[in-house]
């Protein structure tokens, strides 16, 4: 083609960063399959847990929650307990996972819920246990609020292998908190999106003295 090595290598990353291609390490560039994008509007998917799963599912494709590690409880430590504004011993229980949509995976969820609260939910990994209504039949609360934060950065190692994308692409790194309607706040999430794969819809009024 009449170009250097390095411009090819250049090329195939940016189509890698573009999801269309798959590197394999030692076994040559192979065109992707086209993958939807994932549309995360300001309606199902930020107001009902497990709407991901759903929507997928209802577009025909075929979805899969892979368990990283199996769910436990665990101190909640320094960290989680500001995160969560809660004291360093609080027990926490631990989801840690991620959504596959057609064998490809879309992004990891590692999830922090009250143990006093969802618990019971420890070795609930198979099949699918929809969060919030479990929460209101088992202890009467209803999730209420949330809050989420967004940053656009370049992924780890880890989370581009568990990904199965390029160290250059960029992900969308997501901090959710969720309150039930006591106030309480139940559960942090942590969620590392492929950038590639999603795209954020969000409708939100204006207020009226901006126009003043």
């Amino acid at each position: 083609m009449g170009v250097s090595r390095v411009t090819v290598r250049a090329a195939l990353l940016r189509l890698q960063a573009d999801n269309l291609l798959d590197i394999v390490p030692r076994g040559g560039a192979f065109v992707r399959a086209p993958n939807a994008k994932a549309i995360i509007a300001s309606g199902p998917e930020l107001k009902q847990a497990g709407s991901f799963i759903r929507t997928m599912e209802r577009q025909g494709r075929q979805t899969l929650v892979r368990f990283l590690e199996p769910s436990s409880t665990m101190p909640a430590g320094e960290d989680l307990g500001a995160k969560m504004h809660i004291d360093a011993d609080t027990t926490l229980l631990r989801r840690y996972r991620i959504h596959l949509i057609d064998r490809v995976p879309y992004r990891i969820l590692d999830s922090y819920y009250l143990a006093s609260l969802l618990g019971d939910l420890v070795g609930r990994d198979e099949g699918y246990v929809p969060l919030f209504k479990w929460l209101r039949d088992h202890t009467g609360l209803i999730a209420a609020r949330a809050e989420e934060r967004l940053n656009c950065r370049m992924p780890s190692t880890e989370e581009a292998i568990l990904l199965n994308i390029a160290r250059g692409q960029p992900v969308i790194d997501m901090d959710r908190w969720v309150w039930a309607n006591d106030d309480t706040l139940f559960e942090y999430t942590h969620i590392v999106a492929n950038g590639a794969l999603h795209e954020f819809d969000y409708v939100y009024p204006i207020d009226e003295e901006a126009s003043t």
